[in-house]
């Protein structure tokens, strides 16, 4: 089995209505994961679903958030706690050389944490583990004739490329791409 490794975090904060963050309590990060293979490609997608507890104490902050923190407009609130439950987008493309074997990849996570940091905002972090099969060994064919060979080699160079250190590092539909353009007439 094959794994990566990766972490994310999600920084949340709340309208000054809610009082000033305290703690937080009852994290829950779970993956909701579906496996797909389209054209070649396989990859999970779903979400990281989050559920969280907030304490909260009577005051104002002043947020000074940025284009990655998220705002918690609805919290369902009983006396100095609030609840909130988010989803995080979750897409993993597998390698070009993935194939789907007797087991499905899997997304496991692990390490959840989560503090209100300076700012009055609650910041959740988690490791992310993806685990899938590592492809068959492929074995080198072995020829029979001359006239065999020089007919099968002329028909894999058709079907596989072989892929570019530069190109494996793209994501697969940028892949193979040239620097070229077609003009066409819209009538």
């Amino acid at each position: 089995m094959n794994q990566v490794n990766w972490q994310l975090q999600e920084v949340f904060y709340f309208p000054e209505s809610f009082g000033v963050p305290t703690s937080a309590s009852r994290i829950a990060v779970k993956p909701q994961v579906e496996f797909q293979q389209v054209n070649g490609v396989s990859s999970l997608y779903g979400i990281y679903h989050i559920a969280a507890n907030v304490g909260f104490q009577p005051g104002e902050c002043e947020h000074h958030g940025t284009s990655e923190w998220i705002s918690i407009e609805d919290l369902d609130i009983n006396g100095d706690n609030g609840y909130f439950e988010y989803a995080v987008p979750l897409f993993v493309e597998l390698p070009p050389t993935y194939v789907h074997g007797n087991r499905q990849p899997e997304i496991e996570l692990s390490d959840v944490k989560a503090h209100i940091t300076d700012e009055n905002a609650l910041k959740v972090e988690w490791q992310v583990t993806c685990s899938y099969e590592k492809p068959p060994e492929r074995e080198s064919p072995t020829l029979e004739s001359s006239s065999s060979s020089s007919s099968s080699h002329e028909s894999s160079n058709s079907e596989e490329r072989p892929v570019s250190k530069e190109d494996a590092e793209l994501p697969f539909f940028l892949r193979g791409l040239t620097d070229a353009y077609s003009v066409y007439e819209v009538k």
